[in-house]
């Protein structure tokens, strides 16, 4: 097979999965939009492509009826808070990470990734029962610390990588003129981390948002977020319309935010951190 011919499979591949991509992130969406439109009088059948009437009732009944807007009160302050923490947490154990040696620093990335492999589940129920004993069950103490122990390994992966590519020649060459520890670590490291800072934030704030295991069983009846309002109309009797116009309540924000912050990272902080290299 030639250059031309491993080149042009190359490209249908990549065609393919930015086509496949879209499909399974469009199509979700747009269904999920038809349905919290759907008239309630008129209902969507299985015949027909699109809903022949539209209404906003459904909108309308979840803000009136449900704990909608203090859910999404809830689901910010918590992410905000834990998206803070972790940074607080991170910034300083990554830096030390990444001036270990090979060996111990290895050894540390693998213990950091460990509460990614447990099950969501497991760890809710268990850490519940220790909130229990605390006194922080069904409080925003504990969801905050349910949810920092599953964000912190991304913020902190991110961090210790962002870290680990500061050029070690710049830091030698800001020493030489004469620049402290304080400035080499304000010119130096804090623009060229930037853009894995932003990304750990972002995934530490999403990560919050979107986890529900932590947030039922803790938090429930007392605490609710906008995840555990979704779960209220799933399950044997579904409510395509309400649990449609939670899920974009849910997940519209957090697509926006993404975009917003994909764009962020790749202008000003990334151009901020190759500038000073």
């Amino acid at each position: 097979m030639n250059k031309k011919m491993l080149k042009l499979l190359a490209r249908g591949f990549f065609v393919f999965t930015m086509i496949f991509i879209l499909l399974a992130l469009a199509v979700p969406l747009l269904l999920a939009g038809l349905w919290s439109l759907v008239d309630p009088e008129y209902g969507w059948s299985y015949k027909e492509l699109f809903p022949t009437h539209f209404s906003l009732v459904h909108w309308k009944n979840i803000f009136m009826y449900t704990g909608i807007k203090q859910a999404i009160l809830n689901s910010y302050v918590i992410a905000f808070i834990t998206a803070s923490i972790c940074l607080l947490i991170a910034f300083p154990t990554a830096y030390t990470i990444s001036r270990q040696k090979k060996a111990a620093k290895e050894v540390s990335k693998v213990i950091m990734l460990i509460p990614l492999m447990m099950p969501g589940m497991v760890v809710a129920i268990f850490l519940s029962k220790a909130l229990l004993m605390l006194g922080l069950s069904q409080s925003m103490v504990g969801i905050i610390a349910g949810h920092v122990f599953l964000a912190l390994p991304y913020m902190l992966r991110l961090l210790t990588v962002s870290f680990e590519g500061v050029p070690k020649d710049l830091v030698d060459a800001a020493q030489n003129l004469g620049a402290g520890r304080a400035a080499v670590f304000k010119e130096v490291y804090i623009p060229s981390v930037m853009p894995g800072m932003t990304a750990g934030i972002l995934f530490s704030f999403i990560t919050s948002l979107e986890e529900f295991n932590l947030a039922f069983i803790i938090g429930t009846p007392g605490i609710q977020t906008i995840t555990t309002v979704l779960y209220s109309y799933l399950g044997q009797n579904l409510e395509k319309p309400s649990s449609s116009v939670v899920s974009l309540i849910l997940i519209v924000p957090n697509v926006i935010l993404m975009l917003i912050v994909e764009r962020y990272i790749k202008t000003e902080h990334l151009g901020a951190a190759l500038g000073k290299m």
